[in-house]
């Protein structure tokens, strides 16, 4: 890969920034605590996809999302000094909230590339995602009760969705119930599944194919995506509508829309 844009490469830096084109790379960097977010992390995170959500012009055509050393991410860091201080769990908490917020909003593809393990909120920001490439032995689980904690970053959400009432069930109820890639994938919650050590490159191919789209039409379609699958069919289609007139008009391809939006 070509980089013309990387974060600083110290150690501790706990985020890595690439790009390569019209693709930028996150890549979360604590291997030696599999990729548990601390709190650093976390408001790195929500500062990068902040600030790459909001440039104008210099958008990334796709982000991908990824975990340094062979896993995603074991979830939030329950091992930091202050984790059972209130407050500072409060600035988790928004650091989080930042996060999800900005993915939901960005206005382009997100896809995360999976390897190893997708736990508690790791798996919550894989199902954040657009779409996920994973190693077919990945393994992905949300262990919060057990922890005294309920998953507080849509996976559950995501889960119903995608897979179903049932999957969400399995892996929110049953303790340490954890569910490979390639059965998500049959399930509906995983896109694609590749060899393990594949996920990366897989991901970035993708993204790159995808990035090459009209940045408009691509900014509408994630935004009809992530907008209609809550909706019933009615409200569903006067979504699509809108968003139809609204790439018509980014592109100069159409006039302004009727004023009632019928199509």
């Amino acid at each position: 890969m070509t980089l013309s844009e990387t974060a600083p490469a110290a150690e501790q830096d706990p985020l890595l920034v690439e790009r390569s084109g019209r693709v930028v790379t996150l890549t979360l960097r604590r291997p030696h605590r599999r990729n548990a977010m601390s709190t650093a992390m976390l408001e790195q995170l929500a500062s990068k996809l902040s600030d790459l959500t909001g440039r104008q012009g210099t958008a990334p055509g796709a982000l991908v999302l990824t975990g340094a050393g062979g896993t995603f991410s074991s979830g939030a860091d329950t091992g930091e000094p202050d984790w059972h201080d209130l407050s500072r769990r409060a600035v988790r908490r928004a650091h989080f909230r930042t996060v999800f917020a900005a993915l939901h909003e960005a206005p382009f593809p997100v896809i995360a590339a999976v390897e190893g393990y997708a736990l508690g909120g790791g798996l919550e920001l894989a199902l954040a995602c657009d779409l996920v490439v994973a190693g077919e032995g990945a393994l992905f689980g949300l262990p919060e009760l057990g922890v005294g904690a309920v998953p507080g970053g849509g996976a559950v959400h995501s889960l119903l969705r995608r897979a179903g009432r049932g999957v969400a069930a399995r892996m929110l109820l049953i303790p340490g119930e954890r569910l490979r890639a390639d059965e998500l994938a049959r399930l509906g919650a995983v896109e694609r599944t590749v060899p393990d050590g594949d996920a990366l490159a897989e991901a970035q191919a993708l993204a790159a194919s995808v990035a090459a789209g009209d940045p408009a039409l691509l900014a509408a379609g994630v935004r009809l995506l992530r907008d209609s699958g809550h909706l019933d069919r009615t409200a569903a289609l006067g979504v699509e509508n809108g968003y139809w007139w609204q790439a018509a008009a980014a592109a100069n391809r159409e006039p302004s829309p009727p004023s009632d939006h019928r199509s």
